[in-house]
């Protein structure tokens, strides 16, 4: 679990969305504060991936359920496992995934 806490930090693991950009190689991963207020907060990025691959963990699609991250594990040092209550995903990467922090259009 030690990468997920550190890229999730104090962020909620619920999922806004979850894009593959095969185009610039990269996976982007957007978590909002909770399922209710749906606030994004924060993106995590997969940069230079060699390989994607990903696998459905539910028979059958639950698309009206907020998905969630399980868990961020590194399997060796280019690839890393990322868990999710609907799917898991294979990555292999050149570089290390980095969290942007997203702004709100609204002033707090």
């Amino acid at each position: 679990m030690e990468l997920t806490e550190q890229l999730l930090g104090d962020c909620s693991p619920y999922i806004s969305n979850l894009v593959y950009d095969i185009d610039v190689r990269m996976l982007f991963i957007e978590c909002f504060d909770d399922p209710e207020a749906q606030n994004p907060l924060l993106r995590i990025v997969f940069p230079s991936i060699l390989s994607y691959a990903e696998t459905s963990l539910i028979n059958e699609p639950e698309d009206e359920t907020v998905d969630d991250i399980v868990s961020i594990e590194r399997i060796d040092p280019r690839k890393i496992v990322i868990t999710t209550y609907k799917k898991e995903i294979l990555l292999t990467l050149t570089e290390e995934p980095f969290v942007e922090e997203i702004e709100g259009d609204d002033n707090e």
